[in-house]
């Protein structure tokens, strides 16, 4: 997308009411050339979200700890939260924001609609969501004070279309993650294979990775990887191998082991299951 349009500073501030913390209803653009546009040790009492379209810097949270900024992330300012975001001083810095007042802040975030563990969120914006934003912002530099809540709602569905994109951008990184400790698991032959180890070769936690893994699957990776090996297993069966063979070549201590597992997955014993292929 173009933004050789956007100003250095197209923004409105209005507020509904007499309390601007309470009230403030804001947005616009911003371009900020040079580091001195950095803002260090800042901190509002209201909601604030920008976007960024171009450019990048440093997300600095209260306790130190840095994000790397970068067009398509969304910073979001907590209210009362102590932060500092500094901008690579390459001229290329471009943003639009949306300020709300506290009370839609708490009311939003009350639903779950926000979700303030992480400042830093990245999303997967359209060009829908840009050219609405330029009609809010056109629309709020011309409005008349009685017509200011009716922009409010507008201002938070904007927001929540925000919040929405971080939900699939973040869908979407889980199923590739959840797809390849799929193909690992499926890869391995051997019933005690560690399922920490394709959590953390995806880098997620593996409390984390168990509730995304069934909700991505529908099932647990405990499941799958036994389901994985007893498609190998029947494959082996089919092919003509002693069970004995199958069952040590998988990880089962004997054969015992193995035609319990296989009899409560697949309803029906080893041997049956050769009698019956062979019918």
């Amino acid at each position: 997308m173009n933004y050789d349009n956007i100003k250095e500073n197209d923004v409105i501030y209005r507020c509904i009411g007499d309390d601007f913390n309470k009230g403030i209803l804001s947005c616009g653009f911003m371009r900020k050339k040079t580091v001195e546009r950095s803002q260090y040790e800042f901190k509002i009492g209201y909601y604030s979200c920008f976007l960024i379209l171009q450019g990048s810097g440093r997300f600095i949270s209260d306790d130190g700890s840095i994000t790397i900024l970068q067009a398509g992330d969304m910073v979001q300012r907590i209210p009362e939260c102590v932060h500092s975001t500094e901008i690579k001083p390459d001229g290329e810095w471009i943003e639009l924001y949306i300020s709300v007042g506290y009370p839609v802040y708490e009311y939003l975030k009350t639903l779950g609609i926000l979700k303030t563990d992480k400042e830093v969120l990245t999303t997967q914006h359209t060009s829908d969501f840009f050219y609405d934003f330029v009609a809010l912002l056109d629309s709020l530099k011309g409005a008349t004070d009685e017509w200011l809540p009716y922009l409010l709602i507008r201002a938070q569905e904007l927001i929540i279309r925000l919040h929405n994109s971080v939900q699939i951008q973040l869908r979407e990184q889980n199923e590739g993650k959840i797809m390849k400790a799929c193909q690992l698991i499926g890869g391995s032959n051997d019933i005690h294979y560690d399922l920490k180890e394709a959590a953390a070769y995806v880098n997620m936690g593996y409390e984390n990775f168990r509730k995304i893994f069934k909700e991505t699957t529908g099932i647990s990776p405990q499941r799958y990887h036994i389901d994985q090996l007893m498609k190998q297993a029947k494959m082996m069966l089919f092919s003509g191998l002693p069970i004995k063979h199958i069952a040590l070549s998988l990880g089962y201590g004997d054969i015992y082991s193995f035609t319990k597992q296989f009899t409560k997955s697949e309803g029906i014993s080893p041997g049956r299951y050769i009698r019956n292929r062979q019918r």
